[in-house]
């Protein structure tokens, strides 16, 4: 169990690590355990990199995205029923307090709420997946 406790954790901090930066795959092998990273670049992302480029020359920097993450390890849910539409949507704008999702464990609804007021830049798990405490969520961005 603690051997399974500190992969788990070192899984982490290297996906703490990795996240923000561009690094694309990653593997990392110990004596009995293989960690693999693989993340995709959305194809609009990647054909629209180099003028984002040119802008940020002329443009000043912005308030960098945060993270709403998950208050424990559970299943995600966007809406709070099936046959209802999600909490949020991906430009929505939220406020600080807003419930924004679902995450479901020992059949409790637990909710997740947004940490500050921000649009919504992006989901990052799908609906259904489970997620583990802290991981992040969703993206918010600076309003404006």
């Amino acid at each position: 169990m603690t051997d399974l406790r500190a992969t788990v954790e070192a899984t982490g901090r290297i996906l703490d690590l990795v996240r923000g930066s561009d690094v694309r795959r990653l593997v990392v092998r110990g004596e009995d355990v293989t960690i693999e990273i693989e993340r995709s670049a959305p194809a609009a992302a990647a054909a629209e990199a180099p003028a984002a480029v040119a802008r940020q020359e002329e443009e000043p920097r912005e308030e960098a995205a945060t993270a709403v993450t998950a208050p424990l390890m559970g299943v995600f849910y966007q809406r709070p029923a099936p046959d209802q539409p999600p909490f949020v949507t991906v430009g929505q704008h939220v406020e600080a307090g807003e419930q924004v999702a679902i995450v479901e464990a020992m059949k409790m609804m637990n909710p997740v709420v947004a940490g500050r007021a921000g649009v919504v830049l992006r989901v990052n798990v799908a609906d259904g997946d489970v997620v583990e405490f802290e991981q992040p969520l969703m993206e918010l961005g600076a309003v404006g």
